[in-house]
């Protein structure tokens, strides 16, 4: 049996996120994490949301017939910030390295990375760089070779 317009409607009217992205070359795109392959644009964020809405029907319709899921929105979690985060010694002693001659502490050094690439994931600009702190501690550490 075909889904009805209702139906679909019913389904539009869910709490999914829809997603607006400006373009860099003018205009918006807009997609759905749970509607695969669906995206729409348009010059305003106005047409684009529009056009996505008649999109998102057609998809609705399509998954419908062929029998793909049509999956509920997924519930937005609560992000407090933080992350545990399991990574070997040796990386977590190079963190640590790059961090103190970043002059910055190691949170700071995994934010602005991670930042980093997940910009370049979506095709945003990266972060800029943590700025560098004043430090009187020296950048090497003196060997004594003679006292051997």
């Amino acid at each position: 049996m075909e889904i009805s317009d209702e139906e679909i409607l019913a389904i539009l009217a869910r709490p999914y996120i829809r997603c607006l992205l400006p373009d860099p070359d003018g205009g918006y795109t807009v997609t759905v994490h749970e509607f695969p392959g669906c995206v729409a644009e348009g010059d305003t964020a106005e047409e684009a949301l529009r056009n996505f809405d008649a999109a998102a029907a057609s998809w609705i319709a399509a998954a419908d017939e062929t029998g793909y899921p049509i999956i509920e929105p997924i519930e937005p979690p609560f992000y407090n910030g933080q992350i545990a985060l399991r990574i070997p010694g040796g990386l977590h002693q190079d963190i640590a390295h790059l961090a103190q001659l970043d002059g910055c502490c190691i949170n700071q050094l995994l934010s602005v990375a991670i930042s980093e690439y997940v910009g370049r994931r979506h095709g945003t600009p990266l972060a800029p760089p943590p700025k560098k702190k004043e430090s009187n501690a020296r950048p090497y550490v003196d060997i004594d070779v003679a006292a051997k």
